[in-house]
């Protein structure tokens, strides 16, 4: 599996970037700190996270979290919230593999952010559109957040339309760092921000 991490990669989100600074990819990112991945959304990595999201392979779970916690480490947070999927949605796949993730990583997932619009699923849509998606579909009614640096975890990233959404909240909860984990980060492609986006 490729690591998310080294020469070639944005320091601010991890895709493949070669240019100085942040890419172009994080100027929709700005509530978040950050994001700490640990592989490339392709091969093994790529079918672990389909197999457990799609194939509902809980097993994988407890394979995949010692990885994000590779991932965080040198950070320590107050607070992780998994990224929450609608009741529906978690329902009629029998889990949230981003709770699965954290539980297997041995965090503590902090209650308090929901989804309440079920957004479906976001694959073939632009980057344009995965952001008008997730526009207003969370909501944070949890503890104050004052002060405190936040994780959010996922078992993807690629635009980061979702994670952003719900940075917002937390920022606008008081917390002073937000940064986004997840076990692979998908590198779509900036030069064409209208095509579809498989992952």
């Amino acid at each position: 599996m490729e690591p998310a991490t080294g020469e070639g990669r944005c320091p601010h989100c991890r895709a493949f970037w070669e240019g100085g600074g942040n890419c172009p990819r994080c100027f929709h990112l700005q509530s978040l700190e950050g994001v700490l991945a640990s592989f490339e959304m392709a091969g093994p990595a790529r079918q672990a996270v389909h197999a457990l999201k799609y194939r509902f392979v809980r097993a994988l779970a407890p394979a995949m979290a010692p990885h994000l916690v590779c991932a965080s480490s040198g950070h320590s947070f107050n607070a992780v919230f998994p990224v929450p999927l609608h009741r529906s949605r978690e329902k009629s796949r029998g889990f949230n593999q981003a709770e699965l993730l954290v539980q297997a990583a041995g965090w503590d997932a902090e209650p308090g952010l929901t989804r309440v619009r079920n957004t479906g699923r976001q694959v073939g849509m632009h980057e344009r559109q995965r952001r008008a998606n997730v526009a207003g579909a969370f909501r944070y009614a949890g503890r104050d957040l004052a002060g405190l640096r936040v994780a959010l975890v996922d078992d993807v990233i690629t635009t980061g339309a979702t994670m952003q959404e719900c940075a917002v909240l937390l920022r606008a909860a008081g917390a002073r760092e937000v940064w986004g984990v997840a076990f692979a980060r998908a590198s779509y492609r900036v030069a064409l921000p209208d095509a579809p986006i498989e992952d």
